[in-house]
C-alpha cells in the first residue's frame, strides 16, 4: 500500500532553509556534506558525501529548543567553513 508524501523547501541564504512538509516544519542548516536538522521534537545531525549518496544520520537530541537551535546554528556555520576552506 503505497502513501502520499508533500515537502517543500524554502531557502534563505546559502546555508539555511526552511522545510515544509505533511508532519510539520523544520529548519536546516549547513551545506552539502554536512547539515543540521531542528524540528520541534528532535534534531537530526547528517554527515555526507556530496553526489554520491552515502549519507550517515543521527539523532542528536530528542527535543528542539532556542538554545539548542542557536548552538547548532554556530556548530554547522563553523564546519560549513572548515569544508569550505578544505575544498
Amino acid at each position: 500500500m503505497g502513501f502520499f508524501r508533500f515537502r517543500k523547501t524554502i531557502p534563505l541564504g546559502k546555508f539555511l532553509r526552511i522545510n515544509v512538509s505533511k508532519t510539520g516544519a523544520s529548519v536546516s542548516a549547513g551545506r552539502p556534506g554536512a547539515t543540521v536538522n531542528i524540528r520541534k521534537d528532535r534534531v537530526d545531525g547528517t554527515v555526507g558525501v556530496p553526489g554520491s549518496g552515502l549519507s550517515y544520520k543521527e539523532r542528536l537530541s530528542n527535543r528542539g529548543c532556542v538554545s539548542l537551535l542557536a548552538f547548532v546554528l554556530l556548530t554547522a556555520s563553523l564546519v560549513a567553513g572548515a569544508i569550505a576552506c578544505i575544498t
